[in-house]
């Protein structure tokens, strides 16, 4: 499938709930949830990434919300190998039990995304809502010895601008890769992003010798040798140095909606034509010919609803 620029659309988020355990104040509030909650038909999820199979979607990330709340997930992710795509990822808060990090290590998932923005107990509680950070640092220790697993580390200026260092160590100690990502003007965000932005330049000022390296993966992370550290890490500049020209994925919400950016104000309701797989095909090949190589500046979208 390709873009009116012949982009090749091979990857595919899916917000596959709203639900969460988390308030991540750059992400959602009590305010911006519903009260009721209703997750997408685990059958109509089916549906739409066979859809997107045929239309030759290679990598698949499962979003939220936190997808671990859904007790169906590893029957969609069963179901997404079983039809052939091999390179099937998730981004999950990390505040996982016992039992789901046995399924995950025994699951066909091939890396798992934990988000950790700080190492402070207490900023932990005040960030999240949620008095989570032994369990998460817990999941990452277990999950690093079965799955490839990666930090996500959203910069914010009051929480974590004077813990990279110490986020790269805790990182290179438990060999896992740590990715620092520009906070996006994106839903609540909006609120505080003019005091609590970062830019990945700021970051790479704190170290004297870096250099960048070439990755194997198509991904929208650029990645940088610390020779301080003797440690790769990831940076996402979103924001200032943002990556439209090349991107190669769609997302669909955790309502059924296909956008073509987490930017765009107008989707695709794919629920109209679930009981038409040839429309379907046909209606989402129409809208990805209008993906665009620019975006707005902000957006009042909520990120737990577009899947980030």
């Amino acid at each position: 499938m390709y873009d009116g620029f012949f982009r090749k659309i091979e990857y595919l988020r899916f917000s596959i709930t709203d639900r969460c355990n988390f308030f991540c104040k750059y992400c959602r509030t009590k305010e911006s949830c519903e009260i009721e909650n209703k997750d997408f038909p685990k059958d109509e999820i089916f549906r739409i990434i066979a859809v997107f199979k045929k239309l030759g979607i290679k990598k698949l990330r499962f979003t939220g919300g936190e997808p671990f709340l859904r007790d169906d997930i590893f029957d969609i992710i069963e179901f997404a190998d079983n039809i052939g795509i091999k390179n099937i990822n998730v981004t999950t808060n990390g505040y996982l039990d016992e039992e789901k990090i046995e399924k995950i290590a025994k699951s066909n998932l091939l890396s798992i995304n934990i988000s950790l923005d700080t190492l402070d107990r207490q900023k932990y509680k005040v960030l999240t809502g949620v008095d989570g950070l032994g369990k998460v640092i817990s999941s990452i220790k277990s999950l690093s010895r079965f799955k490839k697993v990666k930090i996500n580390t959203v910069l914010l200026r009051s929480v974590n601008f004077d813990e990279i260092e110490h986020l790269i160590l805790f990182a290179k100690e438990n060999n896992v890769v740590i990715r620092f990502i520009e906070l996006m003007p994106v839903g609540v965000a909006n609120r505080i992003f003019e005091s609590e932005f970062v830019s990945i330049k700021e970051v790479l000022k704190r170290f004297k010798n870096f250099h960048e390296i070439e990755s194997s993966e198509n991904s929208v992370a650029k990645y940088y040798y610390l020779e301080d550290f003797d440690q790769v890490v990831g940076v996402i500049n979103a924001v200032s140095g943002h990556f439209c020209g090349s991107c190669n994925k769609v997302r669909v919400s955790s309502r059924g909606v296909l956008y073509n950016c987490l930017f765009d104000k107008i989707g695709l309701n794919l629920k109209e034509y679930l009981n038409d797989e040839d429309i379907l095909i046909e209606k989402i090949q129409e809208f990805v010919k209008k993906k665009n190589f620019t975006r707005l500046p902000s957006t009042d979208s909520m990120m737990f609803k577009i899947g980030g």
